[in-house]
Order: structure tokens, then sequence, then C-alpha cells
């Protein structure tokens, strides 16, 4: 059973009498776990829906349209806690003193289908895995790392035998698709390992429909954990080399390439991003596969638009060291054409985690705050994506706020479009309350720029980002 939290206005649920508080049993005498049985069964045309309302269960029969909806809102998902202890985790790899929601490890399949969260199947029992069947939730992100048991088990840090492959036959036997990682650590789970673990995983083509190969992030906070190498810049030109053999090998197999490299691996060895037909299907985009290239793409075809602008502004962009690289490189020349902007790049060395951590995503409030502190600062300062979560907190509980009041300047994240970076300053310029123009500045453009700009096309796309998992 769910509590319902709130009843739509206008809704069937409304119509019927069902109030906030009472608790969803079952649907069709499906129990309801959560929103996303509810979501599941509530498609059916004829329900009868099962409440504890009152002191009393209460039956109420429905007739409706598939695409209708009762109009129930349930509590939120509980996300399940990782049990596993993985050589690499980040989490273990945090400093001490931070809020407690940043020690959470999550491994919850609900949530790899909801939210591209890695989860690497341990803890999903042969119900689960049922449930997946039975309510198409695909696709789903899974975390193989390596397929070898005994080598599984030490990385994952479980004693026993998960039976990854067994779980892995059943989803893509019954029409699941699986985007797979491999967070590659040097001298552990690479050479004949990575060779047996792209084998055993392309048997399941296409049900498994990718593999996306990232980078070990080793912060300067390991103590007590187990030793791993960093990758060598040797190191990654050598695996690059292997990769491009294995993928035109898999190319002539499969008919795709199957295996991708982060970006990562590119703008650390100063290789050319590959072009879009190396993604294919870009397949792991918030995993950091092709997302340099998706935002290359979409920036050269929005230039001829800022040419055409008439600017005068002047803004002050932070980045961490790799982000720094693909502006200098992609961005920043192009930039230059559009007339009346003045753009200055900071990149920000990251002591909060180790200068090993080189991605934006990581980048906390004092670290930005130390890196523009002594700088002739422009009109806004441009933070980049992901860098605040909801509650627009860094991860070190700056708060946006704090970081606008010390820097005397007004923030805005970089919503993945400098098209929208420039239709959102304007948005908030023309803002009509303070609680709108910080909506506008840290999460992007609401309504009210729907509203009162003139081009849709032009002004604004609504975007949305979700913290994920990398276990």
């Amino acid at each position: 059973m769910k509590e319902i939290v709130d009843i739509e206005s206008g809704s069937i649920a409304r119509e019927l009498g069902i109030k906030p508080g009472a608790k969803l049993l079952s649907i069709n005498g499906n129990p309801v776990r959560d929103m996303l049985d509810y979501r599941f069964y509530v498609s059916a045309e004829e329900l009868e829906v099962l409440v504890e309302q009152d002191g009393e269960q209460i039956v109420f029969e429905v007739e409706k349209e598939p695409q209708e909806d009762l109009g129930i809102i349930l509590e939120d998902l509980k996300m399940r806690k990782c049990g596993n202890k993985c050589v690499f985790c980040f989490v273990h790899q945090n400093p001490k003193g931070l809020r407690k929601s940043l020690y959470f490890k999550d491994e919850d399949y609900r949530f790899s289908f909801l939210f591209g969260h890695y989860v690497t199947l341990t803890n999903t029992k042969q119900q689960d895995l049922e449930r997946i069947v039975e309510q198409r939730l695909t696709p789903l992100y899974v975390s193989v790392h390596v397929t070898d048991p005994e080598l599984r088990k030490y990385m994952i840090g479980i004693k026993y035998d998960d039976h990854l492959l067994e779980k892995i036959d059943y989803l893509t036997g019954h029409g699941i698709e699986l985007n797979c990682q491999i967070v590659l650590c040097p001298e552990l789970n690479d050479g004949e390992y990575l060779d047996r673990t792209i084998a055993d995983l392309k048997k399941f083509y296409p049900g498994v429909r990718s593999i996306a190969i990232v980078p070990v992030g080793l912060t300067g906070h390991r103590k007590n954990l187990p030793e791993l190498k960093p990758l060598t810049i040797e190191y990654s030109l050598q695996l690059m080399e292997l990769i491009d053999r294995k993928r035109k090998e898999l190319k002539q197999e499969l008919g795709s390439s199957f295996v991708y490299l982060s970006d990562e691996f590119y703008i650390r060895t100063g290789k050319e991003v590959p072009p879009t037909e190396y993604y294919e299907g870009f397949y792991q985009l918030e995993n950091g596969v092709g997302l340099t290239r998706d935002m290359i793409t979409r920036f050269e075809e929005e230039l001829p638009k800022l040419q055409q602008r008439a600017l005068d502004i002047n803004l002050t962009l932070v980045s961490g060291k790799l982000g720094a690289q693909v502006l200098k490189k992609y961005f920043l020349p192009r930039l230059k054409t559009v007339p009346n902007l003045k753009l200055d790049l900071v990149e920000v060395t990251n002591h909060f985690f180790g200068e090993a951590i080189v991605v934006a995503g990581l980048l906390t409030g004092q670290d930005i705050y130390h890196a523009l502190k002594d700088k002739s600062l422009g009109d806004y300062i441009i933070l980049p994506p992901r860098v605040l979560n909801h509650d627009l907190l860094f991860l070190d509980d700056w708060t946006a706020d704090e970081l606008e009041n010390k820097l005397d300047r007004k923030i805005f994240v970089y919503p993945d479009s400098f098209l929208q970076l420039f239709d959102n300053i304007a948005a908030q310029q023309l803002a009509r309350t303070t609680a709108e123009a910080k909506r506008i500045r840290h999460t992007g453009p609401s309504l009210y720029v729907a509203e009162h700009m003139k081009s849709g096309e032009e002004w604004f796309q609504i975007a949305a980002g979700m913290e994920t998992s990398s276990d």
C-alpha cells in the first residue's frame, strides 16, 4: 500500500471522493507498491481501485480511457540502498563532514529506468526481474565492470556469485534493453578480463545495446581503501587503439560498434572528439559518452542565430580542467564571432576532492569562490551544468545565493545551449519577482519566459537534470 499525498483538481479521484492521506491498496487486485505500479495498472480501461480511507476499505469501480489518469499523487519512491563495497566507489572517497545524503549509495532498478542510474543488479531478485519484464521497464543501465565471477566479486565487494549473466539473459530474453558500463581500472579489469567482458556481453546483443568504458575516478580521500592506479596518457592512448580495433571487428560481426569510450579519454589525450557517426544511437549520453559531440553539434547549429543577436554582455565562464579544454578548442574561437560578446574562461582546480578530479560537475562552491575572488569578473558568472542540486546546493553545502553574495555577481547555470543561456539572462532581467529571477538563473527558463517572450523556437527549452549514480 502507498499513501496518497494529494489529489489533482478536477480529476476522477476527486470526483470519487478519494482524499489525501488515504492509502491506495490495489488496482484490479494488484498490490500498489509504488508509483510505477500505479502508472502501469492505471492504464486499464476498467478499474477496481481498493482504497483505505477513514478507517475502512472502499472499492471504487471506474471506466475510463486508457490514457486517462485518476489524478492520484502518491508518496515519493524510497530508494533502495546499495550493499556493495565497490573498490572504486566514489561515495567511499568523499571527505568527512558532508551532508548525509552524499554518503548514501543507491542500487535501485526503478531509478535506473526512470532516471538512468547505473545499477549492478546484485540486489535484484527473481520477483524484481519478473516485474521489470511485466511492466516493460526498459531500457535499464547496468554496471558490469567485469564478467569474470571471482574478479567481479572483488570489484563489487560481495562474497557471493550474483549470477549477473543469468539475470542479463533473462531480461534480454524477455525484451528488456540494457546499456552497460565498465569502470576501467588499470591492471585490474583490463587486458584479458576486458576481452572476456566484451565477449560475454556481445552474446546478448541487441538486448545488451551498448557498452560504455569510463575511466576510474580517484579522489584525494582514499585512505584505507584498495590501491588503484590512475589512467595515464600513455595507457589511455593504448586503450583507445585497442578499442578502435575491437569496434571495427564488432561492426562487421554485429552491424554495430557496440563499445564506446567516454569523452574523457579523448579530451585528456588531446585527441579529436569523434564524429557523430562514432556514437551511433548516443545510447549513454548521461554517462559522458558522446555528450561533448552532441554539445558541439547543437552549438554549430545555433551559431548563426547567435551571430545575429544584438548582444552587449560580458560573461565569466567557470569550468573544471576537462571542460576548459573543450571550451578552448571547440567553442571560444567561434564565440568570438558573436558581436559585442566578451567571454573570460576561468579553470577551477578541484582542491576539495583532489586535483585528479577534473570534471566540472564535481566542483564545489568554495573552490569556485577561491578561483574567482581576486579576478575581474564580467556582468554574470556562468557555472557548468549539474554543479547545483535541486535545493541549489553545491556538494560542499555552499548555496548559490552565498556564492552570489560573496562575489557580488549574478550566477547562471549553463543550460547546455548558449542561445538558451542568453534567453535566460534576458528573461531574468524581465522577471517580476526575486523568486522568479532566481529560478531562471539556477534551473533554466520558467513558464514566465514562454508567456512573455516573443519567439518560442529561439527563446527557450525547458531543461531538467537528475543526479546519477556511477556505482
